[in-house]
């Protein structure tokens, strides 16, 4: 169990960001493709700002997040996070379901992950837009923006499932809570970053 504190940038595109990455720290992800099911119980979970999630990437992980206090400092989200890795996603599925969980939304996306200094930088792509996610001690988050050249005035601390609702109604469409990629769009990324998105996600 620990408290993850994290502030999301939104990117006009990663291949900047990226080179300065290079320069200041070492890769420990490189991209891969991530599919993501979140499960809620009559909205019992999101109403109080849990999300119970299965991912599916490298390794498939289940995680459980929810508020946790955290510093006053704005852009940076605080959450109390549990996860564990899961070696048989569809028999994890299938208890989730017994216990009367349904699927609530899913949702996609490209991520590499880079270390500087101890603090996590993951690149992500989005079928709604490029982002960059700082995660580490709330003290090293603004140090390590100002050095990636990221502003902490433009920090997001909120998630990424908000952040699709928020653009959706920017660009006039009705909501919906669940971001994919087209099937087109996610073999172009596939092969632009150089890795391998397999059918549902499980590896890359």
């Amino acid at each position: 169990m620990t408290i993850e504190h994290e502030a999301k940038f939104p990117l006009a595109g990663c291949q900047v960001l990226e080179e300065r990455l290079r320069a200041l720290g070492s890769l420990r992800t490189p991209w891969h493709f991530e599919s993501n099911t979140v499960y809620d119980r009559g909205g019992e979970l999101a109403s109080t700002g849990r999300l119970l999630r299965l991912r599916r990437a490298l390794v498939t992980t289940l995680t459980f997040k929810e508020p946790a206090a955290g510093p006053d400092a704005p852009g940076v989200k605080s959450r109390l996070e549990r996860e564990c890795r899961v070696d048989d996603p569809a028999s994890m599925d299938l208890i989730l379901r017994g216990l009367g969980y349904t699927v609530s939304l899913t949702y996609e996306k490209f991520r590499a992950v880079w270390e500087v200094t101890g603090t996590a930088v993951c690149l992500d792509i989005l079928p709604f837009g490029h982002f960059a996610e700082i995660e580490g001690a709330p003290e090293a988050i603004p140090e390590l923006a100002g050095r990636l050249g990221l502003d902490m005035a433009a920090a997001l601390a909120v998630s990424y499932h908000r952040l699709h609702r928020d653009w959706r109604s920017a660009q006039g469409l009705p909501p919906a809570g669940s971001f994919v990629f087209e099937p087109a769009e996610r073999e172009r990324l596939n092969t632009l970053l150089g890795c391998e998105a397999r059918t549902g996600g499980d590896t890359c």
